[in-house]
């Protein structure tokens, strides 16, 4: 069964086929989790980039994130919030 937010991406994020194909296991949430996880990985590096077309992509991701968030249920905030804001968080320094 595919959730909100991997069709979601499927759709609204074209370059995610190329990074989305990693081994899921049975348990839908840590499918989840772990997609959200690649997107932020994916994100960062695309926001790393001085190429304007792959800061674009970064910003795509970013808006399509929000609007799963924006209109998300609670369980959807918590899985974005644990795991793609965590992973940006994470990358943020002072200095950026």
């Amino acid at each position: 069964m595919k959730t909100k937010i991997y069709e979601a991406i499927q759709q609204w994020i074209p370059d995610s086929k190329n990074w989305t194909d990693f081994p899921s296991t049975n348990d839908e949430t840590i499918n989840q989790y772990a997609l959200l996880k690649s997107i932020a990985r994916f994100c960062v590096e695309k926001m790393d980039s001085f190429d304007e077309s792959e800061s674009e992509s970064a910003r795509e991701i970013i808006r399509v994130i929000n609007m799963l968030y924006e209109s998300g249920n609670q369980y959807t905030r918590n899985a974005i919030e644990n795991e793609f804001f965590t992973e940006l968080s994470a990358q943020e320094n002072p200095a950026s």
